[in-house]
């Protein structure tokens, strides 16, 4: 191998002890204390490479090494650091650690390139402290204005610009990627599929549509004891039934269609009072865009049925719509032949979750390379990657960049 799979360890395992949660899992939250360290020490990193640091309006951290072409469009290797709250340790950060792995490596190998390569950091992907995710990405992309990001909030008040200039890394809007030959997002894959095929690397192809939304059922509000049952409007009843029933109608579709509910609320937290209002969300994913739509309409159909039966009613608010992507073919093809040229099969797999590169395929030709995970578990302290498998997906990485740079 090219590349020191020891040194790559090391780096990740050092990103890895800040602020480590009581069940091992990692809280590195957008624009926190925690992330401000793991930046810092990436920063460092990235200088003793060699590599020219820059850093965005958004926060975003560019670490680029120069190629023989001053003239030449740089390729681009990045993901982001940021964690989940009590996440896992290689979400994000490996899709960081493994780019600068390979730097070091070229370093080590004494290789220059034609084409500059740059090293990057996106900030908030996850949309753990900052609703959307893919925050950073999405204003690069022209998905989102800055200043609307900038206003955002989180759980305790804190806009994004407020938290972005506390820990000191507000850059300059000039310092944005602008364009690029390419950019390869290494990532784990946070899911069970490649376990299932029993393949370690995968060339991701694209990522599934992904719909936000938010369902309020309204009823009413009553004591439990003296309210019959038959006479109930009970909005958390029709939201469980809606919330079945929305399962039902997904299963049908077969996989890799999926929807989830991941918070819901009450009007109350009193035992004895039927609850007058719920409100939950439903995330929704597919990989065509017009049966993404379709979804929508099959989730208005089921919630229409259960308020008409619970004499109830409901109201969807559309949080956030991603439409599927589809990646670069020449980058695609080109992972796939570094994939083989280091003995593994050109193993094509579309992800369920999104990422950055999703954003920026809309104005650079891009592709992701996977990592299996273990378990299929992700976004909690029991996610986990065999090193065996993290050291050939950068390997991948490093053959690719050497097909890409030239």
């Amino acid at each position: 191998m090219h590349i020191n799979a020891e040194r790559l360890k090391a780096s990740m395992d050092q990103i890895n002890e800040i602020e480590v949660t009581e069940e091992g899992g990692m809280n590195r939250l957008a624009l926190t204390d925690s992330d401000k360290q793991a930046r810092d020490l990436l920063k460092k990193w990235m200088e003793e490479a060699g590599l020219e640091v820059r850093i965005d309006d958004m926060g975003t951290m560019y670490g680029r090494r120069p190629g023989t072409d001053p003239n030449a469009l740089p390729v681009c290797l990045g993901s982001h650091m940021d964690t989940q709250p009590n996440g896992g340790k290689y979400d994000g950060l490996l899709g960081v650690m493994g780019p600068l792995e390979v730097i070091r490596s070229l370093n080590d190998n004494n290789v220059h390139t034609k084409h500059p390569i740059e090293v990057i950091n996106w900030t908030n992907e996850e949309g753990a402290r900052f609703e959307p995710p893919l925050l950073a990405s999405g204003v690069v992309a022209g998905i989102f204005e800055s200043d609307w990001v900038y206003g955002l909030k989180s759980p305790e008040g804190k806009t994004y610009l407020e938290e972005l200039q506390r820990i000191g890394y507000q850059g300059d809007r000039n310092n944005r990627l602008k364009n690029a030959k390419a950019l390869v997002e290494m990532h784990i894959e946070q899911g069970p599929v490649m376990e299932a095929d029993n393949q370690g690397v995968g060339v991701v192809k694209g990522i599934l549509g992904i719909t936000w939304l938010e369902i309020t059922i309204k009823g009413e509000a009553d004591h439990a004891g003296p309210s019959p049952m038959s006479l109930r409007h009970d909005a958390l009843m029709a939201a469980s039934k809606a919330i079945v029933g929305i399962r039902e109608r997904i299963l049908r579709h077969g996989d890799p269609v999926v929807a989830t509910v991941g918070r819901i609320t009450t009007s109350t937290s009193t035992i004895n009072i039927i609850p007058g209002t719920v409100t939950f969300t439903l995330d929704i994913r597919h990989k065509d865009s017009g049966a993404l739509d379709d979804l929508e309409t099959e989730v208005n159909e089921v919630l229409e049925q259960v308020c008409q039966e619970e004499g109830t009613s409901f109201k969807i608010n559309r949080l956030w719509n991603n439409s599927p992507t589809h990646f670069d073919e020449t980058v695609v093809n080109t992972i796939g032949e570094a994939a083989k040229s280091v003995g593994l099969p050109d193993y094509r797999i579309i992800s369920g979750a999104g990422h950055d590169a999703k954003y920026i395929a809309e104005i650079i030709p891009a592709g992701m390379i996977f990592v299996r995970s273990m378990g299929g578990k992700s976004h909690c302290p029991e996610e986990l990657s065999s090193w065996d498998d993290i050291a050939l997906g950068t390997e991948v990485l490093y053959e690719s960049v050497l097909r890409l740079v030239k």
